[in-house]
């Protein structure tokens, strides 16, 4: 197979139609629509780049995302450059805003050859597209079953923090609960019922949030374990959950007062046959937060899974002992990095 890759700046024109036809063909997470990657551009710290791969055909095979990070040029509006100005940098592939999300979606029937044949078409795109600008590319997140289709000649691959994932194997909640260890089912039965019996709190799953408060609940749990230093923690945008809200596989495991006052939120984004948590908001607890409510929302969320009858529930990569009590498995990652490509 050869492919042709194209290279889309959102910000300078639109997006394809086919990119959202695969979107939705393949079942990729709503995270990858066009809507929300052209909202996420405009806000965004580095120039973001997307690639979309076709088939000999002309059909999409693949979708890469990216930003185009500039050597000495860290801060938002610091000086964007011309596509042909020289300054070097690097093309990080993820999927915005997070850069613990795989930045590449591949058709599910596209083989170890064609994967690998995608890549190296649109590495090369990427390079014409942002000229001697581009010094090299890394790829963030790859799993097992793709790194092949990303190593070669002078590539650098290297773990990284792994991926805690819950496998469905049961037929109901209770199941579930029955094959964990006796001491983690019963803290993890008593926490439930907790939440359930406490009249303070009403939980539900909703399709969609506003965005501003979405956000600055996000931003608060990012304060509370930033580090020190001369720049904190960047705010996610809201209008990212304002379109995200309403788009198929979008679900918001919501925690709110009595009179409707939101409390904390988990997003739960349907990836494939898997669901991935995709974020995680509440308040402080001088602010009348709880944080029993963080252990509950892993709860729902995988009887949840259990419900959907979906393969497995993707839960992140921090917090991997105490995700382990929840029965997940760490799942192992890896970043490839490699020069620009000339052939």
């Amino acid at each position: 197979m050869t492919p042709r890759a194209r290279i889309i700046d959102p910000l300078a024109e639109p997006v394809p139609d086919a990119w959202d036809a695969f979107v939705d063909d393949q079942g990729v997470a709503a995270g990858w629509r066009s809507a929300v990657l052209g909202a996420l551009a405009w806000c965004a710290r580095h120039r973001v780049v997307l690639g979309l791969v076709t088939d000999e055909g002309g059909a999409p095979c693949a979708l890469f995302a990216g930003r185009h990070v500039l050597a000495g040029r860290p801060h938002r509006y610091e000086g964007r450059a011309e596509r042909r100005r020289f300054v070097p940098g690097m093309l990080e592939c993820h999927l915005p805003p997070s850069v613990t999300a795989s930045g590449h979606v591949f058709h599910a029937d596209l083989d170890a050859p064609g994967r690998a044949a995608a890549v190296a078409a649109f590495e090369r795109a990427a390079a014409r597209f942002l000229g001697p600008a581009l010094a090299g590319v890394v790829h963030r997140q790859v799993g097992e079953a793709d790194l092949e289709a990303f190593r070669g000649p002078g590539r650098i691959v290297r773990p990284v923090l792994a991926e805690s994932v819950v496998v469905n194997r049961w037929d109901t909640f209770d199941g579930y609960l029955a094959s964990l260890p006796r001491r983690d089912r019963k803290n993890l039965r008593r926490l439930y019922r907790l939440v359930d019996e406490d009249p303070g709190v009403r939980t539900a799953v909703e399709p969609r949030l506003d965005g501003v408060e979405a956000a600055r609940l996000a931003h608060t749990v990012l304060l509370r374990y930033a580090g020190g230093g001369r720049r904190g923690p960047n705010p996610l945008p809201s209008v990212y959950n304002d379109r995200l809200g309403g788009l198929p596989g979008v679900h918001y495991f919501t925690y709110r007062e009595p009179d409707g006052a939101l409390l904390a939120y988990g997003l739960l984004l349907e990836d494939g046959p898997a669901l991935r948590c995709m974020g995680w908001g509440s308040r402080d607890a001088a602010d009348g937060g709880r944080s029993n409510l963080y252990f509950d929302h892993f709860l729902r969320q995988i009887a949840f899974l259990v419900e959907r009858d979906r393969d497995r529930l993707i839960m992140g990569k921090t917090m991997t002992e105490l995700k382990e009590r929840f029965g997940a498995r760490n799942e192992p990652l890896y970043a490839v990095a490699g020069a620009r490509r000339f052939w």
